[in-house]
Protein backbone atom coordinates (compact mmCIF):
# COMPACT_ATOMS: atom_id res chain seq x y z
CA UNK A 1 0.00 0.00 0.00
CA UNK A 2 1.36 3.52 -0.53
CA UNK A 3 2.60 5.91 1.55
CA UNK A 4 0.57 9.16 2.49
CA UNK A 5 3.42 12.00 0.99
CA UNK A 6 1.36 14.72 2.85
CA UNK A 7 4.28 16.26 5.09
CA UNK A 8 1.25 16.70 7.54
CA UNK A 9 -0.29 13.78 7.63
CA UNK A 10 2.41 10.96 8.30
CA UNK A 11 0.92 7.61 8.93
CA UNK A 12 -1.83 5.51 6.59
CA UNK A 13 -5.39 6.86 8.29
CA UNK A 14 -7.75 4.15 8.97
CA UNK A 15 -11.42 4.28 7.35
CA UNK A 16 -12.96 6.45 9.97
CA UNK A 17 -10.17 8.79 10.22
CA UNK A 18 -9.93 9.40 6.87
CA UNK A 19 -13.71 10.26 6.47
CA UNK A 20 -14.47 12.38 9.18
CA UNK A 21 -10.64 14.50 8.87
CA UNK A 22 -12.30 14.90 5.08
CA UNK A 23 -15.51 16.18 6.66
CA UNK A 24 -13.80 18.90 8.53
CA UNK A 25 -11.55 19.55 5.91
CA UNK A 26 -8.18 18.74 7.22
CA UNK A 27 -5.46 16.98 5.70
CA UNK A 28 -5.49 13.53 4.76
CA UNK A 29 -3.43 10.43 3.25
CA UNK A 30 -5.85 10.01 0.34
CA UNK A 31 -8.67 10.79 -1.22
CA UNK A 32 -11.77 8.38 0.37
CA UNK A 33 -13.34 5.91 -2.01
CA UNK A 34 -16.79 5.20 -1.06
CA UNK A 35 -19.31 2.89 -3.27
CA UNK A 36 -22.57 3.92 -1.90
CA UNK A 37 -24.92 1.22 -0.68
CA UNK A 38 -22.41 -1.31 -0.21
CA UNK A 39 -20.87 -2.53 2.86
CA UNK A 40 -19.20 -5.29 4.80
CA UNK A 41 -21.68 -5.82 7.28
CA UNK A 42 -24.22 -7.11 5.53
CA UNK A 43 -24.78 -10.05 2.59
CA UNK A 44 -25.30 -8.53 -0.89
CA UNK A 45 -28.90 -7.78 -1.30
CA UNK A 46 -28.51 -9.21 -4.95
CA UNK A 47 -26.38 -11.99 -5.66
CA UNK A 48 -24.93 -10.11 -9.00
CA UNK A 49 -23.74 -7.59 -6.20
CA UNK A 50 -20.81 -9.42 -4.75
CA UNK A 51 -18.49 -8.35 -7.08
CA UNK A 52 -19.24 -5.00 -5.46
CA UNK A 53 -18.84 -6.56 -1.99
CA UNK A 54 -15.44 -8.17 -2.90
CA UNK A 55 -14.10 -4.76 -4.17
CA UNK A 56 -14.65 -3.34 -0.46
CA UNK A 57 -13.06 -5.97 0.82
CA UNK A 58 -10.12 -6.23 -1.61
CA UNK A 59 -9.03 -2.29 -1.58
CA UNK A 60 -10.39 -1.65 2.26
CA UNK A 61 -12.81 1.11 0.52
CA UNK A 62 -13.77 3.66 3.00
CA UNK A 63 -17.76 2.80 4.30
CA UNK A 64 -20.72 5.19 5.40
CA UNK A 65 -23.10 2.71 6.98
CA UNK A 66 -26.47 4.18 7.54
CA UNK A 67 -28.40 4.04 10.83
CA UNK A 68 -31.94 4.55 10.59
CA UNK A 69 -34.15 5.18 13.14
CA UNK A 70 -37.82 4.93 13.31
CA UNK A 71 -39.49 6.89 10.54
CA UNK A 72 -41.49 9.63 11.37
CA UNK A 73 -45.57 8.94 11.40
CA UNK A 74 -47.05 9.00 7.58
CA UNK A 75 -43.82 8.90 5.88
CA UNK A 76 -42.67 6.24 3.85
CA UNK A 77 -40.58 4.57 0.88
CA UNK A 78 -42.43 3.06 -2.42
CA UNK A 79 -43.06 -0.30 -1.68
CA UNK A 80 -42.96 0.00 1.90
CA UNK A 81 -45.63 0.86 4.47
CA UNK A 82 -46.07 4.69 6.38
CA UNK A 83 -44.10 4.53 9.26
CA UNK A 84 -46.34 3.79 12.42
CA UNK A 85 -43.98 1.68 14.56
CA UNK A 86 -43.92 3.34 17.84
CA UNK A 87 -47.39 5.27 17.22
CA UNK A 88 -49.65 4.55 20.02
CA UNK A 89 -53.52 3.69 19.03
CA UNK A 90 -52.45 4.31 15.09
CA UNK A 91 -55.07 2.32 12.81
CA UNK A 92 -53.60 1.08 9.48
CA UNK A 93 -54.76 -1.26 7.37
CA UNK A 94 -52.54 -2.59 4.49
CA UNK A 95 -53.58 -4.47 1.50
CA UNK A 96 -52.09 -6.01 -2.00
CA UNK A 97 -53.59 -5.88 -5.10
CA UNK A 98 -52.70 -7.40 -8.76
CA UNK A 99 -52.71 -5.35 -11.26
CA UNK A 100 -52.89 -6.26 -15.12
CA UNK A 101 -49.34 -6.85 -15.30
CA UNK A 102 -48.23 -10.36 -13.33
CA UNK A 103 -45.02 -8.49 -12.46
CA UNK A 104 -46.24 -5.68 -10.28
CA UNK A 105 -48.94 -5.58 -7.94
CA UNK A 106 -50.80 -2.91 -5.66
CA UNK A 107 -49.95 -1.66 -2.49
CA UNK A 108 -52.68 0.07 -0.65
CA UNK A 109 -51.98 1.79 2.79
CA UNK A 110 -54.86 3.04 4.41
CA UNK A 111 -54.14 5.53 7.70
CA UNK A 112 -57.24 5.93 10.18
CA UNK A 113 -57.22 9.53 11.47
CA UNK A 114 -59.43 11.48 14.05
CA UNK A 115 -61.69 13.20 11.10
CA UNK A 116 -61.33 10.19 8.38
CA UNK A 117 -58.79 8.22 6.42
CA UNK A 118 -55.71 8.84 4.60
CA UNK A 119 -54.70 6.46 1.68
CA UNK A 120 -51.49 6.06 -0.50
CA UNK A 121 -51.11 3.78 -2.96
CA UNK A 122 -47.54 2.26 -4.42
CA UNK A 123 -46.98 0.48 -7.52
CA UNK A 124 -44.60 -2.65 -6.48
CA UNK A 125 -42.45 -4.92 -8.51
CA UNK A 126 -41.95 -8.69 -7.76
CA UNK A 127 -38.62 -8.27 -8.94
CA UNK A 128 -36.99 -5.82 -6.80
CA UNK A 129 -36.98 -3.03 -9.52
CA UNK A 130 -37.72 0.54 -8.08
CA UNK A 131 -41.51 0.93 -7.22
CA UNK A 132 -43.39 4.10 -7.83
CA UNK A 133 -46.59 5.97 -6.41
CA UNK A 134 -49.92 5.78 -7.74
CA UNK A 135 -51.61 7.89 -5.57
CA UNK A 136 -50.18 10.35 -2.55
CA UNK A 137 -51.23 10.47 0.87
CA UNK A 138 -52.41 13.93 0.94
CA UNK A 139 -54.71 15.15 -2.73
CA UNK A 140 -56.35 17.90 -1.09
CA UNK A 141 -56.62 20.91 1.50
CA UNK A 142 -58.62 18.55 3.33
CA UNK A 143 -56.79 15.22 3.60
CA UNK A 144 -53.49 18.09 4.66
CA UNK A 145 -55.50 18.78 7.64
CA UNK A 146 -55.75 15.64 8.40
CA UNK A 147 -52.19 14.82 7.84
CA UNK A 148 -51.63 17.73 10.16
CA UNK A 149 -53.32 15.62 13.04
CA UNK A 150 -51.71 12.50 12.79
CA UNK A 151 -49.46 11.63 16.01
CA UNK A 152 -45.90 11.94 17.49
CA UNK A 153 -44.14 8.92 17.33
CA UNK A 154 -42.33 7.56 20.13
CA UNK A 155 -38.53 8.38 20.56
CA UNK A 156 -36.66 5.07 19.16
CA UNK A 157 -33.74 3.48 21.40
CA UNK A 158 -29.90 4.11 21.29
CA UNK A 159 -29.07 1.11 21.99
CA UNK A 160 -28.97 -0.27 18.00
CA UNK A 161 -26.66 2.67 16.87
CA UNK A 162 -23.89 1.53 19.89
CA UNK A 163 -24.37 -1.71 18.47
CA UNK A 164 -23.71 -0.70 15.37
CA UNK A 165 -20.78 1.38 15.51
CA UNK A 166 -19.44 -1.31 17.59
CA UNK A 167 -19.81 -3.38 14.76
CA UNK A 168 -18.50 -1.01 12.15
CA UNK A 169 -14.74 -0.86 14.22
CA UNK A 170 -12.57 0.64 12.30
CA UNK A 171 -14.05 0.28 9.23
CA UNK A 172 -15.87 3.25 8.53
CA UNK A 173 -18.18 5.80 9.98
CA UNK A 174 -22.22 5.32 11.12
CA UNK A 175 -24.05 8.06 9.27
CA UNK A 176 -27.46 8.34 11.50
CA UNK A 177 -30.18 9.25 9.23
CA UNK A 178 -32.76 11.90 10.03
CA UNK A 179 -35.68 12.79 8.26
CA UNK A 180 -36.30 16.69 6.30
CA UNK A 181 -39.33 18.61 7.14
CA UNK A 182 -39.77 19.84 3.55
CA UNK A 183 -39.14 16.38 2.03
CA UNK A 184 -41.72 14.52 4.76
CA UNK A 185 -44.29 16.89 2.89
CA UNK A 186 -43.14 16.40 -0.67
CA UNK A 187 -43.15 12.63 0.24
CA UNK A 188 -47.17 13.39 1.53
CA UNK A 189 -48.26 15.50 -1.39
CA UNK A 190 -45.77 14.62 -4.50
CA UNK A 191 -44.19 16.82 -6.52
CA UNK A 192 -46.73 18.18 -8.62
CA UNK A 193 -49.57 19.40 -5.97
CA UNK A 194 -46.26 20.18 -3.70
CA UNK A 195 -45.21 23.02 -7.03
CA UNK A 196 -49.18 24.32 -6.76
CA UNK A 197 -49.25 24.59 -3.61
CA UNK A 198 -46.09 26.46 -2.51
CA UNK A 199 -47.93 29.12 -4.44
CA UNK A 200 -51.83 28.47 -3.72
CA UNK A 201 -51.62 27.29 -0.47
CA UNK A 202 -48.04 28.78 0.71
CA UNK A 203 -49.27 29.49 4.11
CA UNK A 204 -50.30 25.59 4.62
CA UNK A 205 -47.02 24.11 3.06
CA UNK A 206 -45.71 26.03 6.06
CA UNK A 207 -47.61 24.78 8.97
CA UNK A 208 -46.94 21.20 7.38
CA UNK A 209 -43.46 21.68 7.15
CA UNK A 210 -42.94 23.23 10.31
CA UNK A 211 -44.60 20.39 12.15
CA UNK A 212 -42.80 17.87 10.08
CA UNK A 213 -39.34 20.23 11.63
CA UNK A 214 -40.74 19.98 15.53
CA UNK A 215 -40.77 16.57 15.29
CA UNK A 216 -37.36 15.85 13.77
CA UNK A 217 -35.63 18.29 16.56
CA UNK A 218 -37.37 16.23 19.22
CA UNK A 219 -35.50 13.23 17.84
CA UNK A 220 -32.22 15.00 17.29
CA UNK A 221 -32.13 16.19 20.57
CA UNK A 222 -32.57 12.48 21.85
CA UNK A 223 -29.88 11.24 19.48
CA UNK A 224 -27.66 14.12 20.76
CA UNK A 225 -28.39 13.32 24.55
CA UNK A 226 -27.96 10.15 24.13
CA UNK A 227 -23.81 10.39 22.69
CA UNK A 228 -25.20 9.32 19.06
CA UNK A 229 -22.84 10.78 16.20
CA UNK A 230 -20.93 12.33 14.89
CA UNK A 231 -22.05 12.21 11.64
CA UNK A 232 -25.90 13.24 10.07
CA UNK A 233 -27.56 12.76 7.18
CA UNK A 234 -30.64 13.35 5.10
CA UNK A 235 -32.17 14.09 1.84
CA UNK A 236 -34.30 15.93 0.10
CA UNK A 237 -33.56 19.09 -0.61
CA UNK A 238 -33.36 18.63 -4.54
CA UNK A 239 -37.29 18.61 -4.23
CA UNK A 240 -37.65 22.08 -3.95
CA UNK A 241 -34.76 23.33 -6.28
CA UNK A 242 -34.95 24.54 -9.82
CA UNK A 243 -36.62 24.26 -12.11
CA UNK A 244 -40.05 22.72 -9.89
CA UNK A 245 -39.02 25.66 -7.31
CA UNK A 246 -37.36 29.07 -7.49
CA UNK A 247 -34.24 29.94 -5.29
CA UNK A 248 -36.57 31.80 -2.95
CA UNK A 249 -38.60 28.69 -2.22
CA UNK A 250 -35.63 26.60 -1.52
CA UNK A 251 -34.45 29.38 1.06
CA UNK A 252 -37.86 29.48 2.86
CA UNK A 253 -38.33 25.69 2.91
CA UNK A 254 -35.47 23.84 3.24
CA UNK A 255 -32.33 26.81 4.53
CA UNK A 256 -35.15 27.99 7.30
CA UNK A 257 -36.04 24.88 8.28
CA UNK A 258 -32.83 22.45 8.14
CA UNK A 259 -30.46 24.79 9.56
CA UNK A 260 -31.98 25.06 13.25
CA UNK A 261 -31.35 21.27 12.90
CA UNK A 262 -27.41 21.70 11.48
CA UNK A 263 -26.97 23.78 14.38
CA UNK A 264 -28.10 21.25 16.71
CA UNK A 265 -25.61 18.82 15.54
CA UNK A 266 -22.73 21.08 15.26
CA UNK A 267 -23.65 22.48 18.84
CA UNK A 268 -22.27 19.31 19.74
CA UNK A 269 -19.90 18.97 17.94
CA UNK A 270 -20.76 16.59 14.86
CA UNK A 271 -21.18 16.67 11.34
CA UNK A 272 -24.12 17.20 8.74
CA UNK A 273 -24.22 15.47 5.31
CA UNK A 274 -26.81 15.77 3.05
CA UNK A 275 -27.75 14.24 0.05
CA UNK A 276 -29.36 16.42 -2.77
CA UNK A 277 -29.39 15.19 -6.51
CA UNK A 278 -29.71 17.99 -10.08
CA UNK A 279 -28.28 21.31 -10.66
CA UNK A 280 -26.46 22.93 -7.74
CA UNK A 281 -25.88 25.85 -9.68
CA UNK A 282 -28.53 28.39 -8.07
CA UNK A 283 -27.90 26.93 -4.82
CA UNK A 284 -24.88 25.51 -4.18
CA UNK A 285 -23.80 27.97 -1.56
CA UNK A 286 -27.26 28.27 0.38
CA UNK A 287 -25.99 24.74 1.36
CA UNK A 288 -22.73 26.30 3.44
CA UNK A 289 -25.43 29.19 4.73
CA UNK A 290 -27.62 26.13 6.04
CA UNK A 291 -24.66 24.64 7.76
CA UNK A 292 -23.78 21.27 5.84
CA UNK A 293 -20.40 19.63 5.96
CA UNK A 294 -20.47 17.60 3.26
CA UNK A 295 -22.93 17.82 0.14
CA UNK A 296 -23.30 14.81 -2.21
CA UNK A 297 -23.56 13.89 -5.23
CA UNK A 298 -22.08 16.56 -7.07
CA UNK A 299 -23.55 15.08 -10.69
CA UNK A 300 -21.59 16.54 -13.47
CA UNK A 301 -23.18 17.79 -16.75
CA UNK A 302 -25.04 17.37 -18.85
CA UNK A 303 -26.84 16.62 -15.05
CA UNK A 304 -26.08 19.51 -13.45
CA UNK A 305 -24.45 22.60 -14.52
CA UNK A 306 -21.38 22.96 -12.71
CA UNK A 307 -18.54 20.77 -12.85
CA UNK A 308 -16.63 19.59 -9.65
CA UNK A 309 -13.90 22.20 -10.22
CA UNK A 310 -16.53 24.63 -10.28
CA UNK A 311 -17.83 23.78 -7.15
CA UNK A 312 -14.76 23.46 -5.57
CA UNK A 313 -13.97 26.77 -7.19
CA UNK A 314 -16.55 28.69 -5.42
CA UNK A 315 -17.18 26.47 -1.89
CA UNK A 316 -13.80 24.58 -1.51
CA UNK A 317 -12.93 24.86 2.08
CA UNK A 318 -16.09 25.78 3.67
CA UNK A 319 -17.61 22.46 2.87
CA UNK A 320 -16.50 19.01 1.73
CA UNK A 321 -17.90 17.47 -1.64
CA UNK A 322 -18.58 13.76 -2.55
CA UNK A 323 -19.40 12.13 -5.60
CA UNK A 324 -18.48 13.01 -8.97
CA UNK A 325 -19.15 9.92 -10.66
CA UNK A 326 -22.57 9.54 -12.48
CA UNK A 327 -24.55 5.84 -11.85
CA UNK A 328 -25.50 5.59 -15.51
CA UNK A 329 -21.93 5.93 -16.64
CA UNK A 330 -21.28 1.94 -14.89
CA UNK A 331 -24.25 0.79 -17.18
CA UNK A 332 -23.56 3.43 -20.63
CA UNK A 333 -19.72 3.74 -21.01
CA UNK A 334 -16.56 1.35 -22.02
CA UNK A 335 -14.38 0.52 -19.14
CA UNK A 336 -11.77 2.80 -21.00
CA UNK A 337 -14.36 6.01 -20.57
CA UNK A 338 -14.80 5.37 -16.99
CA UNK A 339 -11.01 5.24 -16.45
CA UNK A 340 -11.05 8.56 -17.95
CA UNK A 341 -13.90 10.40 -16.32
CA UNK A 342 -12.27 8.98 -13.26
CA UNK A 343 -9.16 10.33 -13.43
CA UNK A 344 -9.90 13.81 -14.51
CA UNK A 345 -12.74 13.75 -11.39
CA UNK A 346 -9.82 12.91 -9.25
CA UNK A 347 -8.16 16.13 -10.93
CA UNK A 348 -10.48 18.13 -9.85
CA UNK A 349 -11.94 16.99 -6.72
CA UNK A 350 -8.49 16.14 -5.42
CA UNK A 351 -6.60 19.40 -4.66
CA UNK A 352 -6.41 20.93 -1.34
CA UNK A 353 -8.99 17.92 0.00
CA UNK A 354 -12.44 18.01 0.99
CA UNK A 355 -13.69 15.42 -1.20
CA UNK A 356 -14.88 12.39 -1.51
CA UNK A 357 -14.91 10.06 -4.86
CA UNK A 358 -18.28 8.15 -4.66
CA UNK A 359 -20.98 7.05 -7.24
CA UNK A 360 -24.13 9.29 -7.84
CA UNK A 361 -26.50 6.58 -6.04
CA UNK A 362 -26.32 3.01 -5.01
CA UNK A 363 -26.70 0.05 -6.95
CA UNK A 364 -30.60 -0.64 -6.85
CA UNK A 365 -31.16 0.27 -10.16
CA UNK A 366 -30.18 -3.03 -11.44
CA UNK A 367 -31.04 -6.12 -9.19
CA UNK A 368 -29.68 -7.88 -11.57
CA UNK A 369 -26.10 -6.34 -12.74
CA UNK A 370 -24.64 -7.41 -15.58
CA UNK A 371 -21.01 -8.50 -16.13
CA UNK A 372 -20.10 -5.02 -18.21
CA UNK A 373 -21.60 -3.17 -15.05
CA UNK A 374 -19.88 -4.64 -12.74
CA UNK A 375 -16.64 -4.51 -14.87
CA UNK A 376 -17.10 -0.66 -14.56
CA UNK A 377 -17.15 -1.10 -10.79
CA UNK A 378 -14.02 -2.52 -10.98
CA UNK A 379 -12.64 0.25 -13.30
CA UNK A 380 -13.75 3.20 -11.24
CA UNK A 381 -11.80 1.73 -7.71
CA UNK A 382 -8.80 0.33 -9.29
CA UNK A 383 -8.23 3.94 -11.36
CA UNK A 384 -9.94 5.77 -8.22
CA UNK A 385 -6.97 4.51 -5.66
CA UNK A 386 -4.39 4.87 -8.29
CA UNK A 387 -4.62 8.60 -8.22
CA UNK A 388 -6.52 8.66 -4.73
CA UNK A 389 -2.93 8.94 -2.79
CA UNK A 390 -1.35 12.75 -1.65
Amino acid sequence: MPVAKDPRVTRTLSPPERLERVLRRLPVDRVPIRLWGVNHLAAPEHRSWQSLHDLVEEFALDQIVEWRPLPLPGTQEPGRPPATAGVTGLDIRVEERDTHDPEWYEAVYTIRVPDGYLTRIDACHRGGRPGYTVKHLVESVDDAHRWLSLPEGELPSLQPFAALVTEMGDRGMVMTQVSEPMYMVNDAVGSELWGYWMYDERQLVHEMVSKAQTAILKQLKHYLAGGVGPLFGWSGPELCIPPLASPRDFDDFCVQYDKPMADLVHDAGGLVWVHCHGDMDPVLERFVGMGVDCLNPIEPPPVGKLTLADAKRRVGGRMALEGGIEIGDFELESPDAVAATVAQVMAMGKPDGGFIICPSSDPTHWPDMSPHIAANYRVFVETAYEHAWY
